[in-house]
């Protein structure tokens, strides 16, 4: 058994009585993270099991952050609490499944990425927004930008979009967001 196959066994016995929609959409990011992963030469079963896992923890009690997560981590979740279930799903593939540190990264930096992301990491963030399960306009223009080839693009886009709906709604985009934004905003010569 491979263990993109374990992976799914365990988001399925998470998931499928109790949360189908997340499973849908974590099945939808499996699936498009494989198409990326395939474009763009990058581990398939790496892509698979950064994928099955990157919401592992979505519902998990917070509380459970003060055992696993570091001090740094626990303090920057309070200030940004959508950031706890990456960071608990990093840190349970590394329980349940292995230590290696490019689906490690993957897993934790899958909600908004970070500078310098490798392929893996910007293939799962993007797979997440990306997604044919997401209906959002922008989610659904950000996938055909993605198809029609141009990664950085999509990176870029679905950050200004995610980072414009924050604001619209009172937060304060993170500080590792910005810098993705600039990033590939100079990536694709914007």
């Amino acid at each position: 058994m491979q263990l993109s196959d374990k992976a799914l066994s365990l988001v399925l016995q998470k998931y499928k009585d109790f949360n189908q929609s997340r499973l849908e959409h974590t099945i939808g990011v499996a699936k498009m993270s494989k198409l990326l992963a395939l474009r763009y030469n990058v581990d398939i079963e790496k892509a698979l099991i950064a994928s099955y896992m990157h919401d592992y923890s979505k519902y998990d009690d917070i509380n459970l952050a003060k055992d696993i997560l570091s001090n740094d981590d626990i303090m920057e979740c309070e200030k940004y609490p959508f950031l706890y279930h990456a960071y608990l799903s990093a840190e349970a593939y590394k329980r349940l499944l292995g230590n290696d540190n490019d689906i490690y990264l993957a897993i934790r930096n899958h909600v908004f990425g970070r500078p310098n992301m490798t392929d893996l990491e910007k293939i799962i963030m993007i797979a997440d927004y990306t997604e044919e399960n997401r209906k959002y306009e922008s989610c659904i223009e950000c996938r055909n930008i993605l198809l029609d080839g141009n990664i950085d693009l999509a990176i870029y886009y679905s950050t200004l979009k995610t980072i414009e709906v924050a604001m619209e709604n009172g937060g304060t985009p993170h500080p590792k967001q910005l810098e993705v934004l600039e990033e590939y905003k100079r990536k694709v010569n914007l």
